[in-house]
């Protein structure tokens, strides 16, 4: 078994060596393929957790007139807490968002000058949604809307973190649109590519192939060199093109992780979190498209 495997290797290596120019240029054509299957697929997921991370960041600020009893705002919150769609009510009074806006513009001191010099507390009182599902929020927001106590209402901040989602979701699709095509050609120029480059093999030696047929040996010692060669292909075309989208991700990480500041998200993070299921995936579709062509074009050989 070893000496077969040898034998194999050594053949394998052969063929790859002697038509140099024709290996680069079908490794070129793998590794684009690799590269941009992988661009996409990485970017989607990108998008994907960048679009949970906003998800996990919504929820729904219902502001109350100043006017409004704090006993009747408990009441709305009661009301809320009862729909089945709701998750967490969380009741904001106005000393505590006074506290908050303080803590958060501590820095800034013409606010700060500002706040002390108020006689009354601007801020209104709010309610503070979060819903089991992103979906459930137009539900909640229209039971409420039909209540007694949306006549208490000022202001409600849901739509903003809506719009953000609803163009993250189509900058998303659109991608994903594009890189399916782009994938598909190069996919295309990859078969075409390891299935010439095998046939050009088979004819450089298709005198050494009919010794071995005259001799005996059996297809599959015939087929494991060519077979072996496009193990070779995957395997190179596999580490060079995560040897290119490594530095990409490591560049654009910081200008990405920006457009998303204030939630819980890091590109390099996730990266790192599945990049051998990422390799994993191109070596597989690698062996797939170089041993499947190999086999191909063998094949036909073997049968005429």
């Amino acid at each position: 078994m070893m000496v077969w495997l040898y034998r194999t290797s050594k053949l394998a290596i052969q063929n790859f060596w002697r038509n140099l120019w024709l290996s680069v240029i079908t490794l070129f054509i793998l590794i684009l393929t690799l590269f941009s299957i992988s661009m996409i697929a990485s970017l989607n997921l990108a998008a994907g957790q960048a679009i949970q991370a906003v998800k996990d960041k919504v929820d729904v600020d219902i502001f109350f007139n100043p006017q409004i009893a704090e006993s009747e705002i408990l009441r709305a919150q009661v009301f809320l807490e009862d729909l089945p769609q709701v998750k967490e009510v969380t009741y904001i009074s106005q000393d505590m968002a006074l506290e908050n806006f303080k803590v958060e513009h501590e820095n800034d001191v013409t606010i700060q000058e500002s706040l002390t010099n108020l006689s009354e507390n601007p801020l209104p009182a709010s309610l503070v949604i979060r819903a089991n599902n992103l979906e459930d929020y137009e539900a909640i927001l229209t039971q409420f809307e039909n209540s007694e106590f949306n006549k208490y209402v000022q202001d409600k901040n849901y739509s903003n973190h809506k719009l953000i989602i609803d163009k993250l979701s189509l900058i998303t699709k659109r991608i994903y649109n594009v890189g399916i095509i782009v994938s598909l050609i190069f996919i295309f120029f990859s078969i075409v590519m390891v299935y010439n480059t095998i046939r050009v093999t088979i004819y450089s030696h298709r005198e050494e192939l009919n010794i071995m047929r005259l001799v005996g040996a059996t297809n599959w010692f015939i087929r494991a060199p060519f077979l072996l060669e496009g193990v070779l292909y995957a395997l190179i075309a596999s580490i060079t093109a995560m040897l290119l989208i490594y530095p990409i991700v490591l560049l654009a990480s910081p200008y990405i992780n920006n457009l998303f500041a204030g939630y819980n998200f890091d590109m390099l993070y996730y990266f790192y979190q599945y990049i051998w299921q990422i390799f994993t995936l191109q070596l597989l579709l690698s062996l797939l498209l170089s041993s499947g062509s190999s086999m191909v074009a063998i094949g036909r050989y073997l049968k005429s």
